[in-house]
This record gives structure tokens, sequence and C-alpha cells, in this order.
């Protein structure tokens, strides 16, 4: 390995079996598979009868235009993927102004549906949602033509929390909190954490020294179980001779003194120790990423941190979790898989490098992290 391309869970994006220099002046790395969004406007053609209430609260209500206002939905849309910093997809509008043309929406691969219901019947909203994935509905007020749903949402249509009220008699996934009124800005981090949470079920991720739980000895199973991970266990029995291996290899022992220098030339950067750990650490980074590339995943946690592996790599892992964490991949030490799925999520749903730490009591509106 050790030389061009990037990481992810992606399936088939280590096909190249490459990988990319250190480099600290590369964007991050966003390891995840992409949002996959199915937008529909529900709408009702409405003419006008005489002395008699003959339109509904909402002002789409002829074919142009529903056509004008599915040219201002993908332009918003658009721009809101412009300004989104995960992967996101946006398929292309769908109309619908009765049941059957529902159909249509489901037949459709996709992870959210985004309903933008102007007018209509409940019964056309409700089968515009699906039962097992996830919806939004957008409503407008004062971002546009103003939409009859924007009045006419209730707990007859939407789940709420409170068992006291009202609960619909449909088996739809839709909830009082998956409601956006104008605001694409809330809708944006709705679909971060939709995205978030798609990317942590079923992750991927590398125990190395196996997997295990600080005082909850059943965490690793409980996230193969409830979260459908795949750990993906590495004994270091497997892995010692590469490790002591590339101690020796002249290639990667000169390549790994030019990153050393390049990372004690960053701004900030002081060095209190002895600089062979720092080189060291760049040929345990090689090795991860290899294993990462093999095993097709974008994280890794390391059992035995402060003991097993040291010996072998003649350094600790500190900094070689440090400098993965730093290219947008999550990296652990301890190999706690109590802390680490909570961990995961928050890097998906951030967008952010993270940290581990102990949280010390907080005192004064203090909490020291130590580790």
């Amino acid at each position: 390995g050790t030389a061009g391309s990037s990481l992810s869970g992606v399936p088939g994006l280590f096909s190249n079996k490459i990988i990319e220099e250190w480099d600290p002046q590369r964007p991050l790395a966003v390891p995840g598979n992409e949002l996959t969004v199915q937008p529909v406007l529900m709408y009702s053609i409405q003419a006008r009868k005489e002395q008699t209430s003959w339109r509904s609260w909402g002002d789409i209500i002829t074919e142009q235009m529903a056509n004008d206002e599915t040219q201002r939905i993908m332009r918003e849309l658009s721009d809101l993927a412009s300004r989104s910093d995960f992967p996101l997809r946006i398929l292309p509008i769908i109309k619908v102004q009765n049941i059957d043309e529902t159909k249509n929406i489901h037949n459709n691969d996709f992870d959210v549906i985004l309903v933008y219901p102007a007018t209509g019947s409940g019964r056309v909203l409700l089968e515009c949602c699906s039962a097992k994935k996830d919806n939004i509905i957008f409503v407008r007020h004062l971002s546009g033509p103003v939409y009859y749903w924007y009045e006419a949402l209730s707990t007859a249509y939407l789940k709420c929390d409170d068992p006291e009220r009202q609960k619909p008699s449909h088996d739809k996934n839709i909830h009082v909190e998956d409601v956006v009124v104008d605001d694409y800005n809330e809708l944006l981090w709705r679909l971060r954490a939709l995205y978030g949470v798609k990317n942590f079920v079923g992750h991927r991720i590398i125990a190395l020294g196996g997997a295990s739980g600080k005082r909850v000895k059943e965490a690793p199973e409980i996230a193969r179980e409830k979260y459908n991970w795949e750990i993906i266990e590495i004994s270091y029995e497997d892995v010692k001779n590469r490790i002591t291996g590339n101690l020796t290899n002249k290639k990667l022992i000169s390549k790994a003194e030019k990153l050393t220098d390049i990372y004690l030339g960053l701004g900030n950067t002081s060095l209190k120790t002895d600089r062979i750990f720092v080189t060291r650490a760049f040929l345990l980074y090689f090795l991860f990423k290899d294993l990462m590339i093999e095993n097709n995943a974008s994280s890794i946690t390391v059992n035995s941190c402060m003991g097993t592996i040291i010996p072998m790599s003649q350094t600790t892992a500190c900094l070689t979790l440090g400098l993965l964490n730093d290219e947008g991949y999550t990296a652990f030490c301890e190999s706690d898989f109590v802390i680490i799925p909570p961990g995961i999520l928050l890097r998906y749903i951030s967008g952010k490098p993270l940290f581990m730490h102990n949280s010390t009591f907080p005192l004064n509106g203090i909490v020291t992290c130590s580790h």
C-alpha cells in the first residue's frame, strides 16, 4: 500500500489498493456513503366555481403553478446540496396529484422522502410517505407560495412522543419533529442527522488486538446485534511481522523521515520527545492505513494500546491514531465499544474530527478532559 487514493466505507473505493500520502494540507476525508433524497411535490388542480367555496387554503392550484413550484424546489435543493459538506444526492422531483401517482415514488431507490405538500388530500399525503424509510415534510409560509399543509398538519397525521395525545391511525414513519417550515438550514441539519444514522448502522471497524468493552464486556456484541456493526478483529500475532518489518524497511523509513520533517514543521508544533518515536509512529500509520484498505473500513481501534503494541512498534499508537483522526477517519485507542459507537455517530453528524478522553466531574462550568 502507501501511495495514492482515498479511504471510505463505500464499497469498491479501495479497488486501487493504494492510499494517499499523509498531507496536512489535504481537505478532510468524507468516509461515508451518500444520502439519497427523493423530493415530491403534492398538489391538486382546482377550478373556479360560482357562489361557493371552490379552492383550498394554498396557492398551488394550477398545472402552471405546480410547474413553477417544481423549478423553484429544484433550484433550492441544488443550492442546499452545494452547501452540504457530506455526500448528498437529490433525485429528480416527482409530482403527484392522486394515490395512483404516489406509486411512482416508492419504486425508486432512496434514503429519504422529502414531501412538499402544497395542496391535496390527507390520504395522498400519507401515501407519499414511507412506513420503512425516513420522511421529511417541508411546508411554506413565507418562503414562496403558501402551502395548504402549513395550516393542516396535525397529530392526526404526525406521530408524537406524548402517549396522552392523539396518535395517528397509520403506520407511516412521520413525526411532529419531521416537519420543516421555510428554513433550508433546518432541513440541512435534519439530512445531516439522517446521513449520520445511515452510515452508523452497519458500520465496519477494525479492532486490532480484539474488541472489548470497558466495564461492559458485552458492548461489542451489542454493537453487532443492535447496530449491525461489522467488527473485524485482527490479532497482534497476525500483524506482528508486518509491524516489525516496517522498522527495517529502508524505503518506508525514508518516507517516514520526510513526513516527520513536514509534521514537525507545522505551526505551533514542538518536539518534547525523541524524534525517532515520531518517525516510528508514521511507520505504524502506514500499516494501519493498509489494514483499513484491505478490510474496506474507514475506522480502526487498538486494544492494549499502552502495552502490547509498544514493544512491537517501539513507539506508542497515540500519534498514529491522531494522524488518522486529523485526516477525517475515525481511530480510537482502547478498543472500547462502550464509547466507540457514539463517537462514530458524532463523527458522521458533526462532519468534524473527534477525540476520546476521560472527563472529570464538572465544577463551576469547568470540565477537565484527560487522556
